[in-house]
């Protein structure tokens, strides 16, 4: 199926020949219910909803966020087709200026030089870091993902699936780089995970494995840090029976122990009959002393899927 799909957005974007990748164009945010047969709802468990937009852009190469950072009304987001995505949030209103380019240091025809999928930084330095399956690899980028700095095909991820590596990734505050499998199996129905002591760049082979189970059915596909140092996880599921669902949970990283599944709490499901689609990015920012939780969609450049972005409050996380 992602085979078909790359052939078809390469097949869309050799047709596209009336625009360059940087030019400039828009998005525009058409706001849609999240619960149809509860138009006034709010709450999704620990979750309470301040906004749910669809998103369409002029620009053929808008699509596909596998994941983003929002800062300051700012959108920073990264496709699975390694291309950039830069526009402002809708709390400015329904329509902004997109701007968006290649990754760069990216090939443009070999399948494992294009597939990024996770991405977290400093907030020191502005450093980014990516991380892309198939080549199971992370690529640190300058602050603005305008110059590729230094690469690493870590030596615990090098049997990762080729379609399910790093597909999460966060820097913690003391400087530990997390980075999560989508689908590297590990006991009882978890995932493998790994620790890096520091810049995976530089400790490409300091990892310590341990290993994290989403809910039932679920894969992790995205995390962000909290302002407590806790991580917030984006799973999502996919079935031809039931669809698309999206699950959130919390894990402590002090709770991390190699060779060991970490604790994780359950925080929110959203699934049919919502208005949900293939929710693959996730983003966290402090607003007036309020979490804001951001989740995109990733559409896979199919006509039948949407670009949708979330918008949430997280409230008081349950104790564990």
């Amino acid at each position: 199926m992602r085979l078909i799909l790359g052939l078809a957005l390469i097949l869309l974007l050799s047709a596209s020949v009336a625009r360059t990748p940087d030019s400039r164009t828009t998005v525009i945010f058409h706001p849609i219910l999240l619960d149809r047969d509860r138009p006034d709802r709010r709450d999704f468990d620990e979750l309470t909803l301040i906004g749910a937009w669809r998103l369409t852009s002029d620009n053929p190469y808008f699509g596909g966020i596998s994941s983003m950072r929002v800062t300051g009304g700012q959108v920073l987001a990264l496709s699975d087709a390694a291309y950039v995505h830069e526009f402002r949030t809708p709390d400015e209103g329904l329509e902004t200026p997109l701007n968006s380019r290649r990754l760069p240091g990216i090939y443009t025809s070999p399948e494992p030089d294009r597939d990024s999928e996770s991405m977290t930084t400093d907030p020191k330095t502005g450093l980014m870091w990516v991380g892309f399956e198939y080549s199971n690899a992370i690529r640190r980028y300058s602050p603005d993902l305008g110059a590729k700095l230094a690469w690493v095909g870590p030596l615990a991820m090098r049997k990762w699936p080729e379609n399910a590596g790093a597909e999460a990734m966060v820097r913690l505050p003391d400087g530990r780089f997390l980075v999560f499998s989508e689908e590297a199996g590990g006991p009882n129905g978890s995932e493998q995970a790994l620790v890096f002591p520091g810049d995976p760049i530089r400790h490409g082979r300091n990892s310590t494995r341990f290993y994290y189970r989403p809910p039932g059915g679920f894969c992790a596909t995205d995390a962000a840090l909290l302002p407590d140092g806790r991580v917030l996880i984006l799973n999502r599921h996919f079935s031809i029976f039931d669809g698309v669902a999206a699950a959130l949970t919390i894990v402590d990283p002090r709770d991390i122990v190699a060779g060991k599944i970490v604790r994780s709490k359950l925080l929110a499901v959203l699934k049919p009959p919502l208005n949900i689609d293939n929710i693959e990015a996730l983003s966290v920012e402090q607003v007036d002393g309020q979490t804001i939780v951001w989740m995109a969609s990733d559409d896979n450049f199919n006509p039948l899927q949407q670009n949708l972005l979330l918008k949430f409050v997280l409230k008081e996380a349950p104790k564990r």
